[in-house]
């Protein structure tokens, strides 16, 4: 190799390095807009999550207030409130990551453009070794007017093979840091799916506390007296509906055993009366009920567009289509063993009082939309279901299949709650 070609790979080195150190100066302003953006929403989340905090005790406070109507609009007022903190926080939570997904595409870039330099630079310093490597060390001398420019050439030889050691050390190093930007920006990628998804359940919880007040508001008519009215119209229609079980199983006891072998042999395994794959909205005695300070929520909410087909849980006998003004048009089966279930804020009944129905079968249609006809008090189109032992509502999900945990959209809140599902 000449001193020529040499000077080359140095100057091809250099080249390398001077595109380095410009690239990234080109996008460190870039760069610094971009940290001082996501600074700027992580410390909006920060406030957010204190006046979330803050709500959140005062919902607590009215809670443990006297049962009236002012409380429990009031209590709604904060709820709603937090809600809205609640839809802000995802939103910037996505703003962010979008932001740092734009960050990390531009570190990428930089990376790929990198290690492509460096790669021209090897296969430059490849070359040469290789050109240097065909002329024997006897031609090398002769071509060498002193002993000392044989060794220098030498010498030269050796630094562009340290050069290349080193080289192939700095693309690995970048090839692996790469690497990981690229998983890390899969994992942003993730976060902004599941952000989205949390987004779209908050909007539609605060719809939910809105429709909850104006349903309040209309059903008590703004007065006290209705209020107490509600409340004690829903007790007593608890009770009545244990002793109503009672007296129906006795009456049919035989008859029943007939109706569906599961439940008749003692297994009490359900059908879900709607697939819950668009949401559960509520689970058994929940802790975010917004009215669990007045009465336990006694079964589950399963998110439904106003008319999906309800069918029935298990074989069972049609107790009755009532309506109420909690439970607006409702539908009450009993079953073998003890077992009973509720089909709540119906748009139509289908299936008769006094005649029995297969597991599986067509009972109803669902409703639930606030101001509709036989939606009682709902806070939107959903099923209400519960089944009851013996008279007494009980958790539905031990008698139901299991369903994967992103169908509840309260399910990080029951997590960090302690509720196991």
């Amino acid at each position: 190799m000449t001193r020529k070609g040499i000077v080359l790979c140095v100057l091809a080195a250099f080249a390398v390095a001077v595109l380095d150190v410009s690239a990234v100066s080109a996008v460190s302003s870039d760069v610094d807009s971009l940290n001082t953006e996501i600074q700027k929403r992580q410390d909006r989340v920060k406030e957010i999550d204190s006046l979330i905090k803050s709500y959140n005790e005062k919902i607590n406070e009215r809670r443990s207030e006297a049962q009236s109507l002012e409380n429990q609009i009031i209590l709604l007022e904060n709820r709603i409130k937090e809600k809205e903190l609640s839809v802000e926080r995802s939103r910037i939570e996505i703003e962010s990551l979008t932001l740092e997904l734009q960050l990390l595409g531009g570190e990428i870039e930089s990376k790929e453009l990198r290690i492509g330099k460096q790669k021209e630079l090897i296969a430059v310093l490849i070359r040469s070794i290789h050109e240097k490597d065909s002329v024997s060390t006897f031609d090398v001398l002769l071509t060498r007017p002193t002993l000392s420019g044989f060794f220098a050439e030498l010498e030269d030889l050796k630094k562009l093979e340290r050069d290349l050691g080193s080289t192939l050390d700095r693309v690995k190093e970048v090839k692996r840091d790469l690497e990981e930007k690229k998983k890390n920006r899969e994992a942003k990628q993730q976060a902004v799916k599941a952000e989205q998804s949390r987004l779209k359940k908050e909007q539609l919880a605060l719809q939910g506390e809105k429709n909850y007040k104006e349903s309040l508001i209309a059903e008590t008519k703004d007065k006290e007296q209705e209020f107490k009215s509600i409340l004690y119209e829903l007790k007593q229609q608890q009770q009545v509906t244990q002793s109503t079980i009672s007296d129906l199983e006795k009456r049919l006891a035989e008859k029943l055993k007939s109706v569906d072998d599961v439940l008749a042999r003692g297994d009490y395994f359900l059908n879900w009366p709607i697939y819950p794959s668009r949401g559960i909205t509520a689970i058994f005695h929940d802790p975010t009920y917004p009215f669990r300070h007045l009465f336990e929520h006694s079964g589950v909410d399963i998110r439904a567009a106003v008319g999906t087909d309800v069918k029935s849980a298990g074989g069972g006998y049609v107790a009755w289509n009532k309506t109420g003004r909690m439970y607006g048009n409702y539908t009450m089966i009993v079953h073998p063993g003890g077992i009973a279930t509720v089909y709540a804020h119906l748009s139509k009944f289908l299936a008769q009082p006094d005649t029995y129905v297969e597991r599986g079968d067509s009972i109803a249609l669902s409703g639930g939309m606030p101001g509709a006809p036989g939606a009682g008090f709902s806070n939107g189109p959903h099923l209400h279901f519960e089944v009851r032992q013996n008279g007494i509502p009980v958790e539905p999900e031990g008698f139901l299949p299991a369903v994967p945990n992103d169908f509840y959209d309260y399910y990080d809140d029951y997590k960090r709650l302690g509720v196991r599902l």
